[in-house]
């Protein structure tokens, strides 16, 4: 039970992570995910994952990125909607709401698609190698998106 907790702070951590690499609510860095997804590339092969495995992993990296361009881009939408209301000389409290509404949804769907992305990639590899891989995917997060001054 205590392995399980840990495991999912650990993979809570990590999608908090990741959500670190989306600047400015989703709007992506083009160059950082592509520098990402090499450090993906080149963890999977530190950690020899079986050939066949790492194809797949390869590829779920690839089917997440694009379907996560759209709700990038609706997370976006949502955000210019929403300032553009609160923006109002005297903004409509019915139209904020809905539009806080939309807003949070299209975060939450980002966040969602991070958490599965991730629970994915760790049915795939071994304890051992979940473990490595969240110790590297964190080191990337801090030298790269979060580097000290």
């Amino acid at each position: 039970m205590k392995g399980k907790l840990i495991f999912k702070l650990g993979a809570l951590s990590t999608i908090l992570s990741f959500l670190l690499v989306v600047p400015a609510l989703g709007q992506l860095n083009e160059d950082l995910g592509k520098k990402l997804c090499a450090f993906k590339a080149q963890t999977l092969k530190d950690l020899k994952i079986a050939p066949d495995k790492e194809k797949k992993l390869l590829a779920l990296e690839e089917k997440c990125v694009t379907a996560r361009e759209k709700t990038i881009a609706d997370l976006k939408k949502a955000k210019e909607d929403l300032q553009a209301a609160l923006a109002a000389a005297t903004p409509d409290e019915a139209k904020v709401k809905a539009l806080v509404t939309a807003f949070t949804a299209a975060q939450l769907k980002l966040f969602n698609s991070f958490q599965d992305e991730l629970n994915q990639e760790m049915a795939l590899m071994s304890p051992l190698q979940q473990g490595k891989y969240l110790m590297a995917m964190e080191r990337w997060r801090q030298d790269v998106c979060l580097p000290v001054h």
